[in-house]
Order: structure tokens, then sequence, then C-alpha cells
């Protein structure tokens, strides 16, 4: 004859500890006790960090570098920065250096940055930080190196716009400022309390490369420089239209053409 035991449920829960006394937030960091230590532990999954911060200085974009970090979730004051996970992307044989992405779209087509990580950066908005006293927390789950979180700023001396004539931006902003929204708009917006002080490269024609190191084609208006220089110098925005009245649309004739231009901003 068999003999049964009973079995007693006992109760459990699902999820962390840590999210549960939600300890990340202001009012329940005391509600467990931290391990002060300067030298904190490194590769050791499941960990909970925590430490006090001063915002950076100045008023450019913040981010948070994840690079040597595993995988997580982060806070800031409370405030969930959200989740972080530097996973390095497919290395993979049509990966690119530039692009042109008109005509029909293949899932391969514009592929960049193959081998490096999908995200490094996570925004933090300026908002969040007080004065000082700031609780940065860090939750990893695989192992990392918390020794190397760093804050980074977002600081933008030079910017880039490539605008090809026979594919128009048709998004709400172009249509309000060009009227129709029939020709292309090559916008540029410097950062907040700057302005665009210098041209560095304008082409109309068949301009090669990319960002920071454009090259002229063998078709190229020679008035592009004076033209954007005329519309952009001194503002903070600008957009330059692809029309006739800006550019020589007649010049080589059966060539696709584009307007690519480099600004520096102070």
């Amino acid at each position: 004859m068999h003999k049964f035991r009973k079995l007693t449920r006992k109760p459990h829960k699902i999820g962390l500890q840590g999210e549960h006394l939600g300890i990340y937030k202001p009012d329940g960091l005391n509600g467990i006790k931290w391990v002060s230590t300067s030298e904190p532990p490194k590769n050791q999954p499941l960990t909970w960090y925590k430490v006090v911060v001063d915002p950076p200085s100045g008023d450019e974009p913040v981010g948070l570098d994840m690079i040597n970090m595993g995988k997580g979730l982060a806070w800031l004051n409370g405030e969930e920065i959200g989740r972080y996970w530097p996973i390095e992307s497919s290395k993979h044989e049509k990966c690119v250096d530039e692009c042109d992405y008109r005509g029909k779209f293949f899932p391969d087509k514009c592929l960049t940055g193959c081998g490096e990580p999908s995200q490094r950066w996570y925004h933090v908005p300026r908002s969040w930080f007080k004065p000082s006293g700031n609780i940065l927390v860090i939750f990893e789950e695989k192992g990392g190196d918390p020794t190397k979180i760093m804050f980074s700023k977002r600081k933008t001396s030079s910017l880039c716009s490539h605008v090809a004539e026979d594919f128009p931006m048709v998004d709400q902003e172009s249509v309000s400022k060009v009227g129709s929204g029939k020709s292309s708009v090559a916008h540029l917006k410097c950062p907040k309390n700057t302005s665009i002080s210098n041209v560095k490269f304008a082409s109309f024609g068949n301009p090669t490369g990319r960002c920071g190191s454009y090259s002229k084609g063998d078709c190229h208006d020679p008035n592009s420089t004076s033209v954007v220089e005329k519309v952009c110098l001194g503002k903070n925005e600008c957009a330059i239209e692809l029309t006739e009245e800006n550019f020589d649309k007649g010049l080589c004739t059966g060539t696709s053409k584009a307007l690519a231009i480099e600004a520096v901003c102070s």
C-alpha cells in the first residue's frame, strides 16, 4: 500500500525583493542596509549599486555611459532611466559606411554599426538632477564594472544635412515652412544659445562622403556655399530649399543631385 504525503503550500513572491521594497526610490533607500565601499564588486550578477553624484556642468544633453556594464536597470532620484543592455550588434558582410536611402527598401539595405554596441549612452533629462546629492541606483543582472559608469555630455560644434532633390521631406514641419511641401529642404539647427558661425562645406550636385568628410563630386554648383551662408549665418536654425531660385538645377543633366552641408555652431 502506497503512502501519500500531504504537500504544504508555502508563500512565495515573484520578482526581486529590492523591487518590492522600492530601494531605488528616495523614500525606500533606507529600507535596507547598504554596504559602503570604495571598491564595489565587479562582474557580479544580481547586484544593487547606489552612489551619490553631482549633476554634470553646463546645459548640454546628458547620457549615462553603460558600455562597461552587462544588463540591468538604472534610476536617478527615483526616476527610471530605463533598461540598459549594450550588447554588440551582429556582424554583417553587407554593413556599409554610407548609404543612399532612395529606391526600393529591403531588409539588408543600409546596415551600419555592425559589431558595435547596439546602444551605449542612455539619455538622462537634466530636469531630473538636483543641485547636489543626486542618488544613482543601478541593478546589474549579468555583471559589469560599475567604477567605469560615467555621465557624458553631448556637445555639438558642427552639424550636417544631406538631402536629395528627388526625395522631398514631407513631414509636417517641412510643409509648414515651405508651403506645398513639393521641394526638398535641408534643415540645420544648433544647440541652445549657439548659432551658425561658419559653413565648412556646401555642395549642390553629387557630393560624396559623410558628415565630417564631405567632398565635391564632378557635378557642383559653385554658388552652393554663398546660398547657404546667406540663409543660415548667425541663426540658430535655418532651412534651405532645393529650388531653381537657390541652385542651378539644370546642371549635369541626367544626374540625380543632392545638397550636402556641414556647418559650425558657436
